[in-house]
């Protein structure tokens, strides 16, 4: 399921994702497709020395998506789509966001997205200077959200992804 800025995206927040995130069902049928995918995109986990749980860049070389375990594929990878993060739980854990998820049509792909009130709530009061930068952003979608606006997004979003997709 989509998740983060993404789905700000989709609901016609104009701002370009630095990732895509994507919390996943942590069963381990799913788990393994989520493997299996990483694996297809030749994902490598991105090695960012300033995070305390960050995988040692030796590590990240060594990587496989293999055990398919939620511990393993909980990274921020580098693949040749670009940028994907796997929060299963960061985000709001899966079995509880399917709840007020929508299917949405992304490029001919049937895509589930969290609510976005969902994403706005864990972005409240945040104070990260990207936070800090999006606040006008955020503020607009919020007005769209509590007005019911449908997302409206898609069509901007897959035109920036395929200006920025790699050759």
């Amino acid at each position: 399921m989509l998740t983060g800025s993404t789905v700000l995206t989709i609901y016609g927040g104009k701002l370009v994702p630095n990732d895509v995130d994507v919390t996943p069902a942590l069963s381990s049928g799913n788990l393994e497709r989520l493997a299996a995918v990483l694996g297809d995109i030749k994902a490598v986990p991105a090695f960012v020395p300033t995070w305390s749980k960050g995988l040692s860049l030796e590590a990240c070389k060594e990587w496989t998506p293999i055990p398919a375990t939620e511990q393993n594929l909980d990274h921020l990878f580098v693949t040749r789509l670009g940028m994907v993060d796997v929060p299963p739980r960061l985000c709001g854990e899966y079995d509880q966001l399917i709840e007020q998820a929508v299917r949405i049509d992304i490029g001919g792909v049937p895509v589930m997205v969290c609510a976005v009130e969902e994403v706005l709530g864990r972005l409240r009061g945040r104070r990260r200077p990207k936070d800090v930068e999006r606040a006008a952003v955020y503020e607009e979608v919020e007005r769209s959200a509590v007005a019911g606006a449908a997302p409206t997004g898609v069509p901007w979003l897959l035109a920036r992804l395929s200006e920025a997709a790699p050759a």
